[in-house]
């Protein structure tokens, strides 16, 4: 199977850590669960770190308006945020178990609730337990 290049912001890989297959639709979903089956098989996948809309956005509700769960201009304050932590740099490709390595010693509960508490994912209770 020829695997798709990835493209993730920087907050996707805290989201990918918690997912448990929810998400705003069923076209969503699928999305979500295509790329995250992937690299649950193949976490040496590389993935290229981008800034804005990425592969895991690409048919979410919130890109033709009509769900306004996602805020632009919040999301990439906090994938800045993220990226910095991490100690990653926009359209650098990466192995995402590398990235994922990297995020598990960094990221505690409480960086965590700290970076991701005003998502409505979070708000939700969804990915609490994520680390």
């Amino acid at each position: 199977m020829q695997i798709p290049i990835i493209k993730l912001r920087p907050h996707h890989f805290l989201c990918l850590k918690g997912y448990k297959g929810y998400n705003y639709n069923k076209t969503q979903i699928g999305v979500w669960d295509r790329i995250a089956k992937i690299l649950k098989d193949k976490p040496d996948t590389d993935i290229f770190i981008g800034k804005g809309k990425d592969s895991l956005c690409s048919s979410c509700p919130a890109n033709n308006g009509t769900f306004l769960t996602c805020i632009e201009k919040n999301i990439l304050e906090l994938d800045k945020k993220v990226r910095q932590l991490l100690g990653l740099s926009v359209g650098e490709k990466r192995k995402y178990s590398d990235v994922v390595d990297i995020m598990n010693k960094k990221v505690t509960k409480e960086k965590h609730k700290e970076l991701c508490s005003k998502c409505f994912w979070w708000q939700k209770g969804l990915c609490h337990d994520s680390f």
